[in-house]
């Protein structure tokens, strides 16, 4: 007998998994109790499982969690032994699995998830990985499990689509939540922005489906006014034009393409056609080779991308395309409106929405004032291999890793270093902290998850911590918050030091 590939074993543990759901719910088990993450990517996968359940005609209830920690685990126990009802966890769960595994009972719940699981550091721990697998299938799903890579090849979303399309295929409708919770997770790093693995063939079926179509686009915001996309550009910087709106509407002025509606108001990128673009394009490529010495490949490779539409959404901008829609949940899980972005996800377009539009303005402006305050009050502290931040009464926890995130796409910061930032848990003595570094240094060997949990280790606190390699977090106690960023930089130094 041949042996299956990664996919083929993959959708074999789901569809056990899904059967073993079936088997295990009783009369006691509603409603079903999901918990999931507050980022796109856990709205998404919350989004999928509560339309699928409810087309099911199955009882159920979600609630977004920031994060799971061995309190809320114990708290959800208790409450679970007092109910009986099933739990379903989503975008999280395998890196506190063993946790979970000694609280809940085998057979009452499902963990649905891509990130490394509890005590596994880095995907190269197969024998551990293995060991784990054959005691947690068929109630924890996870990528890792058939050698697929949980931070490129498939998020959470795409996990428990594929566990709703196998619970019932008319749930293949729920495919562009897929593709958001990936994009929300960057998890469109391939050429172009495109996707890879698992994350391509649901995107192949979305295409099949009409829910979605690919277009070839400049790499700035859809719907923000142009010179403001270009300033503010997460993945093109541009030196001269980065961060300075005026200067960016100047340049914009002289490439000869009409930049204003008749009513005055500047154009943003969909409001160009495609001969338009075109001329902009090279305006910025000829920029970026004069004055900037660039790679002219380079910048074309990061300028033009993929771009995925869903042409349906002709009533709201901010939902026609994958990353602008991402921002909208991400927006609301971020600021405690997670219940909104659900419901956006789930097809909301009335009261939610507008609701979204006022957040996602606010929600913007705090990460700006965030970032501002770092470089002007000078926040940023430099070791050998990492820099940090402490967000002190400026950054609340709940967007600690997203101000990481917009640091490190900056043209003010050190790129070299991984950055992380810690900020206050509200009436707890620990603080939240987030870790995100490049791409470029993830090729090079830094795995944030890997430093997270070592470094944990090292610093005997008992807690749980992990992610990707290019993003991970933890909670850790106030008292001991240096000394663990110090054992960062030195597990960052190895990292390096393995890789050359």
């Amino acid at each position: 007998m041949s042996k299956q590939n990664p996919k083929e074993e993959f959708e074999a543990q789901i569809n056990d998994c899904v059967q073993s759901f079936f088997k295990n719910l009783t009369q006691e088990s509603f409603p079903i109790r999901i918990f999931t993450h507050y980022d796109t990517d856990g709205l998404c996968s919350g989004a999928i499982l509560s339309s699928a359940l409810f087309r099911q005609k199955i009882p159920y209830h979600v609630k977004i969690l920031k994060q799971l920690d061995k309190v809320g685990i114990e708290k959800i126990s208790s409450n679970s032994e007092k109910t009986q009802s099933f739990i379903i966890f989503s975008d999280f769960g395998s890196g506190q699995c063993h946790e979970i595994e000694k609280h809940i009972q085998n057979g009452q719940y499902v963990i649905l998830d891509h990130h490394l699981p509890q005590q596994i550091e880095n995907k190269d721990m197969r024998e551990e990985i293995k060991k784990l697998k054959e005691r947690s299938l068929p109630y924890h799903i996870n990528p890792y499990f058939a050698g697929i890579e949980g931070s490129i090849e498939i998020s959470s979303a795409g996990i428990c689509y594929l566990f709703a399309k196998n619970m019932n295929s008319l749930n293949s409708d729920l495919s562009p939540l897929a593709i958001i919770g990936a994009v929300g997770d960057l998890q469109n790093q391939g050429p172009n922005g495109s996707f890879i693995g698992l994350n391509s063939d649901i995107l192949s079926e979305s295409i099949a489906q009409k829910k979605l179509e690919i277009k070839t686009d400049l790499n700035f915001s859809s719907i923000k006014p142009l010179n403001e996309a270009i300033a503010y550009s997460s993945d093109i910087h541009l030196p001269g034009l980065s961060q300075r709106v005026d200067v960016s509407l100047n340049f914009l002025k002289k490439t000869g393409v009409l930049i204003e509606k008749p009513d005055g108001e500047l154009k943003a990128l969909n409001d160009f056609n495609w001969e338009e673009k075109k001329k902009l394009s090279s305006a910025i490529i000829k920029y970026a080779i004069d004055s900037c010495g660039l790679d002219p490949t380079e910048i074309t490779g990061k300028l033009i991308v993929n771009k995925y539409i869903f042409e349906h959404e002709t009533r709201y901008p901010e939902l026609l395309e994958a990353s602008e829609f991402s921002n909208i949940l991400n927006s609301c899980g971020k600021t405690g409106n997670a219940s909104i972005g659900i419901a956006i996800a789930m097809g909301d377009r009335n009261k939610s929405m507008v609701e979204a539009q006022e957040i996602l303005r606010n929600y913007k402006d705090k990460l700006k004032k965030s970032v501002d305050w770092i470089f002007d009050k000078h926040k940023m502290h430099k070791l050998e291999f990492i820099q940090y931040f402490y967000g002190e009464d400026e950054i609340p926890e709940e967007i600690v890793g997203t101000v990481c995130s917009s640091l490190l796409n900056s043209q003010l910061i050190d790129k070299t270093k991984p950055i992380f930032g810690y900020a206050d848990k509200k009436g707890e003595n620990f603080y939240k902290v987030s870790g995100r570094t490049t791409l470029d240094l993830v090729n090079s060997g830094v795995n944030l998850a890997e430093v997270i949990k070592i470094a944990l280790k090292l610093t005997s606190l008992d807690s749980l911590g992990g992610g990707h390699p290019p993003a991970a977090g933890a909670k850790i106690k106030k008292d001991v918050i240096l000394e663990f960023l110090f054992k960062c930089n030195k597990i960052v130094k190895k990292q390096l030091s393995w890789k050359r």
